[in-house]
């Protein structure tokens, strides 16, 4: 399941901004400089762990995309190795029949090898004896010149075997490439968006930096008043990244990118068959 990002502005304010003691103190002044920085902080943190999520989410697709290419990829194979099986068939049925039948084969071949240019269907074959790579035959009626062969039924079979294989071939290339596309497209979108992501790490360091930098320098900071305060009116007035879990995030995004980078050599266009 997806992750689902988090809103921003989800702030924790302080109150007492506006008091009068606070103003003589300058405890006003922190509290206004902590509720500023505090929600740019927040803010910041909710925007590397909505990015880290959404890493590992699309990370989870690439894997997916590489996987599936690999198992159509297989299919493929399978399948001309089938078709390949299928041609030797039609030729083990061929040598099994007398001579003069033989010949007959061959001009029924040379028939059907011109009704398919006719039809302006490309034929890959390989003109020694009858060793055929790839034939689409689909659709063509067995020539009358030959209608009384005991091999005819058979022939036919195989024939429609050959076609049907053909369309499953087609099909698995189709979703191959689909796969590849994908494929490449997470490549090329970690490329881009991990360092994004380190981007708003450093966003959030930069945040938290400035922000205790200038309250640090507040008159109330370290004062008589601020010393005799309880670590709770202390703390309330600071900023607060304890919830935050930038380590454990950063440590995250270490892992996708070398995981990512595991990948990225696999990068490779659609495969020509």
């Amino acid at each position: 399941m997806p992750f689902k990002h988090v809103s921003q502005n989800q702030t924790r304010k302080v109150k007492g901004e506006d008091g009068l003691i606070g103003k003589i103190t300058g405890r006003s002044d922190q509290i206004y400089l902590k509720n500023k920085y505090q929600t740019e902080l927040d803010n910041s943190n909710i925007a590397i762990v909505n990015m880290v999520h959404y890493l590992e989410d699309e990370f989870k697709k690439l894997k997916g995309a590489y996987d599936n290419s690999q198992r159509l990829k297989e299919n493929i194979k399978a399948h001309m190795e089938e078709r390949q099986r299928l041609y030797e068939s039609l030729d083990n049925l061929l040598n099994n029949e007398k001579s003069h039948e033989k010949e007959m084969w061959y001009e029924t071949l040379k028939t059907r090898v011109q009704e398919v240019k006719d039809r302006n269907i490309t034929i890959i074959q390989k003109n020694k004896d009858s060793d055929i790579e790839e034939m689409n035959v689909g659709g063509l009626s067995f020539p009358t010149n030959y209608p009384d062969s005991k091999i005819k039924d058979r022939f036919e079979s195989i024939l429609r075997d050959i076609e049907s294989k053909e369309k499953e071939i087609r099909k698995e290339k189709e979703n191959y490439h689909g796969a590849v596309s994908q494929y490449n497209f997470s490549i090329s979108f970690f490329e881009k968006n991990i360092d994004k992501a380190e981007q708003k790490f450093v966003a959030y360091t930069n945040v938290l930096n400035e922000g205790t930098a200038r309250i640090n320098e507040c008159r109330y900071q370290g004062s008589f008043l601020y010393n005799l305060s309880s670590e709770k009116a202390k703390d309330e007035i600071n900023l607060d990244t304890l919830s935050h879990r930038v380590d454990q995030f950063k440590n995250t995004l270490e892992i996708i990118k070398r995981n990512v980078s595991q990948y990225q050599p696999k990068t490779f266009v659609e495969m020509q068959y």
